[in-house]
């Protein structure tokens, strides 16, 4: 029976994931295998992403304790 007492434990150390690389660039907009002009511009794809987000939220007001 073990009353407790001993060594401890040490846990192995942890591994971080190795970050992600960016892929590959979009390939042209093509139809019928003939390469046909962007519809949108490559340059705003993040802005016209992001164009719909929620705005960030301010931090709310405590209530009084008045009633």
């Amino acid at each position: 029976m073990c009353l407790g007492g001993g060594g401890g434990y040490n846990p192995p150390p942890v591994k971080k994931a190795p970050e992600a690389e960016p892929g590959p660039a979009s390939p042209p907009d093509m139809v019928n295998n003939t390469i046909i002009d962007n519809a949108n511009p490559r340059a705003g794809q993040a802005a016209a992403r992001n164009e719909f987000d929620p705005p960030n939220k301010t931090k709310l007001k405590s209530q009084s304790s008045k009633y």
